[in-house]
């Protein structure tokens, strides 16, 4: 990103043309060095608004709590992350400022999601795997219309396309074990039956070489191999380093699920100022925010740890009966917002 710090008016250059509705032209007509001087501005408006309002409700719900407290305490990874969200919502800006804006942050912050969504599904395809990972009719005859595998194949199409790893695995094999211990109602997490279960999805993804070369294979392989670093434990061996468990696992849990809710009830109240029928809006937030749990979710827990929030509420959402009535209380109160 660049120094903002020696582009003075830069920024309130990028607002006035961007109320004139000049802002696009100027970016596509410009030289090199115009050109990064008004994205530079421009960054110097949007990196706030995407800290505000989206990094630190990620943060917050993968538990990264230092992470969500200052930008400047950003991990690597989550600052690598942010700044990709910020680049996205540059490109969305450049791309569509060519109407009058009066109110850019109020407009750059109606078009958040939108663009950093979009900038995620760029991404994957440039990784080479599906913007939008979905089951195809063969793949379901394969496993034979399984939930489970189902549910188990999208986590697999969705995890070769993020940047995440695994540590020195390949999968995310204790992540899933515990979502497949809610998911059949096991006593206790089993590594070994969630990668047998992986080697079952991916034998029968294998019956089209071609097409798992393309969406499995290729993707997977971009993924960069994490560095371990050995650490001295008290007998003189290498071990990995304790970690400082700041907040209880049921806090931690609470918060995901506050902070999943406040960002669904946003997308509601947004999209039906925007004119679009409550009643159509409320069940298809609902089961885009809980309905299946990211292939990220709780992979920065430890072994063992309960990360069963998000399962739960997944598994509430399935239910037709009890799906009906979060609907009808989240109609219930825009109702009583409206009347307010």
């Amino acid at each position: 990103m660049v120094n903002t710090d020696e582009l003075p008016g830069a920024a309130e250059f990028v607002r006035e043309l961007a109320r004139n509705g000049t802002l696009k032209y100027h970016m596509s007509t410009g030289s090199q060095a115009r050109r990064r001087w008004l994205r530079a501005g421009a960054c110097e408006i949007v990196w706030p608004l995407v800290y505000a309002r989206v990094t630190k409700r990620f943060e917050h719900s993968r538990g990264h709590f230092l992470c969500a407290t200052a930008f400047h305490r950003l991990e690597p990874e989550c600052l690598d992350r942010f700044h990709d969200d910020v680049e996205a919502v540059l490109d969305h800006l450049f791309a569509n400022a060519g109407i009058p804006i009066q109110n850019l942050e109020g407009w750059l912050v109606m078009c958040l999601q939108r663009a950093t969504v979009d900038g995620h599904r760029r991404r994957r395809s440039e990784r080479g795997a599906a913007q939008r990972p979905r089951l195809t009719t063969w793949i379901r005859r394969a496993l034979g219309d399984d939930p489970w595998l189902l549910e188990l194949s999208v986590a697999i199409l969705d995890w070769v396309g993020v940047e995440s790893t695994a540590g020195s695995y390949v999968w995310p094999l204790t992540v899933w074990a515990q979502r497949r211990a809610v998911r059949l109602g096991d006593h206790r997490p089993d590594e070994a039956a969630v990668a047998a279960d992986v080697e079952t999805v991916l034998t029968a993804m294998r019956r089209k070489p071609a097409w798992y070369d393309r969406n499995i294979e290729r993707p997977l392989g971009r993924k960069q191999a994490p560095v371990w670093k050995e650490w001295p434990a008290p007998d003189g061996t290498a071990a990995d380093p304790e970690p400082l468990i700041l907040v209880g696992v049921d806090e931690v849990n609470d918060m995901l699920m506050t902070e999943l809710a406040a960002a669904a009830l946003d997308t509601v109240r947004s999209r039906v100022r925007g004119g679009e029928p409550a009643d159509r809006v409320v069940p298809e937030v609902i089961e885009t925010v809980f309905g299946s749990p990211s292939a990220t979710h709780g992979l920065d827990r430890l072994p063992g740890t309960r990360t069963d929030g998000l399962e739960r509420a997944a598994e509430l959402v399935r239910d037709p009966a009890r799906r009906k009535r979060i609907v009808h209380a989240v109609l219930v109160l825009l109702r009583e917002e409206a009347a307010r």
